[in-house]
């Protein structure tokens, strides 16, 4: 009896493992078909431990300031988002942080940090849209259809890899809805199918900064499906002129020492009664 129900322990095990490798499969493959982008930005992800090394820290006021990146960083030599001394993040900061590290990875190929579609001069400019200007409003998706860089996708076309701003309905107390920029993963559904909510990756304090989370739709600070927006980069890359090639300049030869005419050589004794006939 004890050897049937450990036997039927370990074929469970072994049906598990089959099924989970099978899902990690199938995940695989699922990322090999996403557009090139997509599978940047889920690479450019795997590059940031999920244990709290990168805690959640929204500044109050006073608290001092900075760009919700884990550290400073640059484009074309100059800085473009500030990190604080201890690496901390926040959601909008830390989703336009993998999708810059990303957009440089994808420009290296393209051009260069010259060739990017947003100067360091109109960086703020596309942060302030990435980080939301209003209430329900569209945030990343605004940001890159301004600058030419992705367009406004429908929930349904939403792969690993898009952005989306998410907005909450209406917690009660509150007066305001909450929201929070993600990158989607997959969508949670239910035993029929039905899609309940959304497994994304940001930086929340529910997971102590970076890390994977699920929120689902409903009232009372679920997700409200209506005021969610979804965005899909489609990089593009400025046309950049060759930086001017220097000439060589050729440095002018040394004078060559001109031989004398040949003639008859003059002795010492000729030598001498030239000059004394000076």
């Amino acid at each position: 009896m004890k050897f049937r129900f450990f036997l039927g322990i370990v074929l469970m095990s072994v049906l598990l493992f089959s099924c989970s490798a099978n899902r990690y499969e199938l995940a695989t493959e699922r990322v090999k078909d996403l557009p090139e982008f997509n599978r940047i930005v889920l690479e450019t992800m795997k590059k940031y431990p999920t244990d709290g090394t990168h805690g959640y820290w929204w500044p109050r006021g006073g608290e001092g300031s900075y760009d919700g990146c884990t550290r400073d960083l640059y484009l074309d030599g100059k800085r473009v988002m500030k990190g604080e001394p201890k690496h901390r993040s926040y959601c909008c900061g830390m989703t336009l942080e993998v999708f810059l590290e990303a957009y440089k990875t994808w420009l290296k190929e393209h051009g260069g940090d010259r060739a990017s579609m947003v100067s360091p001069d109109k960086w703020r400019q596309f942060e302030s849209l990435w980080f939301v200007r209003e209430v329900n409003g569209p945030g990343p998706s605004a940001a890159l259809e301004e600058f030419k860089l992705g367009r406004t996708i429908e929930p349904n076309e939403a792969l690993p890899g898009d952005f989306i701003q998410i907005w909450r309905t209406l917690k009660e107390g509150r007066k305001s809805p909450s929201g929070h920029s993600v990158i989607f993963l997959d969508w949670v559904k239910d035993n029929g199918g039905k899609v309940t909510g959304i497994k994304y990756w940001s930086s929340q304090p529910g997971t102590d900064g970076i890390g994977e989370r699920v929120e689902h739709f409903g009232p009372n600070g679920g997700i409200a499906g209506v005021n969610t927006h979804f965005g899909r980069v489609e990089p593009r890359a400025k046309k950049v002129k060759p930086a001017p090639v220097k000439k060589a300049v050729k440095k002018p030869e040394p004078e060559k020492k001109k031989k004398p005419a040949p003639g008859k050589k003059t002795s010492s004794k000729d030598k001498k009664s030239s000059r004394g006939k000076k």
